[in-house]
């Protein structure tokens, strides 16, 4: 005999009860590690800020003395005499 459609005991349930939901809300410690997180990734990010505006100065100043003193521009071409000649 062929079976056609799901067993008979799928159908058969103890109680014939709805299954039971899932609770999909978050629990007030995992609003707070949540809520820490973000605090967290806001205060590192200000954190950086600071300390790229109190180090850029250097920065510059590293540039201008020691790469653009140390380093020669290239030679400019030479310019015709006659600034219409080509």
């Amino acid at each position: 005999m062929a079976l056609i459609g799901p067993p008979i005991w799928v159908f058969r349930r103890k109680n014939l009860q709805p299954p039971p939901r899932a609770d999909n809300r978050l629990s007030p410690w995992q609003w707070l590690l949540v809520a820490g997180a973000v605090a967290l990734v806001i205060a590192v990010g200000v954190l950086a800020w600071r300390v790229s505006r109190l180090a850029a100065p250097t920065l510059v100043n590293w540039q201008i003395t020691v790469v653009d003193e140390t380093s020669d521009a290239p030679p400019l071409p030479d310019l015709p005499a006659d600034p219409f000649a080509r």
